[in-house]
């Protein structure tokens, strides 16, 4: 929940437009609106019968947006927020709003490693185990509105209309869930601990970050470890940070490891031989190293064995 808001200042809210793409010519004929009254979501849905009816389609909708505390959408910060704001200037209304929450950026966060596709239809059934009846899909949207325009009715616009109100309970569900797992309760199935881990451990939650991180270290993902062992060093626990990558090293054969444990030796521990011992043993592993990688790689060897070669009282630290 963002900080200083209450359930009853949100506001759920999904369009379905005469396009897909944007642009001044595609129009907003539907939106629905839902606010959370206790436990129970109440929907909204404002239909815009004809073109020449947009203006007061507007107005309709003006208050319920611009009275909201925070908009909470799916993609609405790249296309229905732009899309009605357009629309409201084309229209010379006028429409402020406050703050908005876009889900598909914590969707993409949490699963697209794991879906790739990451639709709000793809997270109802994989991580909501949500599934819908009868439906419509988005493509065919706008060609039904224009059947209904023509013919004066559409048997399908119902379910246009259907497919509109699961839009927003399906946002609601996955704003709960959200809400509780960033606030340290039950995890999302299939989410990507790693990245919410590193989000939690910017945004000021280090228990529960460096608590998901260990979670998904310990079960394999390398990014985990590459980020907890960044924070433990930039921390100054140097000790805890040093048995992380020595792990990478050892499970992963991990350069970015190697490379940490090496600037540890040469830096702090003062010890050039611990320090080239580390990065022979890169060298060793025979990996695909990109150019940059090897030249670094070489520049830092090349300095090493400098350093190791001096007699013990002449060495000096050597710069990063």
């Amino acid at each position: 929940m963002p900080r200083g808001l209450s359930a009853g200042d949100l506001l759920f809210f999904d369009t379905e437009t005469t396009g897909l793409s944007g642009g001044a010519g595609t129009v907003a004929f539907l939106v629905a609106l839902g606010r959370l009254a206790g436990e129970r979501l109440e929907v909204e849905q404002l239909f815009l019968a004809d073109y020449p009816g947009e203006p007061e389609f507007l107005r309709s909708l003006a208050p319920a947006l611009g009275s909201a505390g925070q908009l909470v959408s799916y993609n609405g910060r790249t296309f229905d927020a732009p899309l009605l704001a357009g629309r409201f200037a084309l229209n010379r209304l006028s429409l402020q709003t406050r703050g908005h929450s876009d889900l598909l950026y914590w969707a993409r966060r949490l699963w697209k490693r794991a879906l790739g596709d990451c639709s709000l239809g793809s997270i109802e059934r994989e991580v909501l185990g949500l599934e819908r009846g009868q439906d419509v899909a988005g493509w065919e949207v706008p060609g039904i509105y224009l059947d209904y325009l023509r013919r004066g009715w559409s048997p399908r616009l119902p379910l246009v209309w259907e497919h509109n109100l699961q839009d927003v309970r399906s946002l609601a569900v996955l704003f709960a869930r959200l809400n509780a797992a960033l606030g340290g309760g039950e995890l999302p199935g299939r989410a990507d601990l790693a990245s919410l881990g590193s989000w939690l451990l910017k945004s000021g939650g280090e228990q529960r970050g460096l608590e998901l991180l260990r979670l998904s270290f310990e079960e394999g993902d390398e990014r985990a470890g590459r980020a907890l062992g960044l924070h433990l060093k930039r921390a100054g626990r140097w000790d805890e940070a040093a048995q992380v990558w020595r792990r990478l090293v050892a499970d992963r054969r991990s350069l970015f490891a190697a490379v940490e444990l090496a600037k540890q030796a040469e830096h702090r521990l003062r010890d050039p031989l611990e320090a080239l011992e580390w990065v022979r043993q890169v060298a060793g592993w025979g990996l695909p190293l990109e150019p940059r990688s090897r030249r670094e790689l070489a520049a830092r060897r090349a300095r090493l064995e400098r350093l190791a070669s001096r007699p013990a009282e002449r060495r000096t630290q050597a710069p990063k």
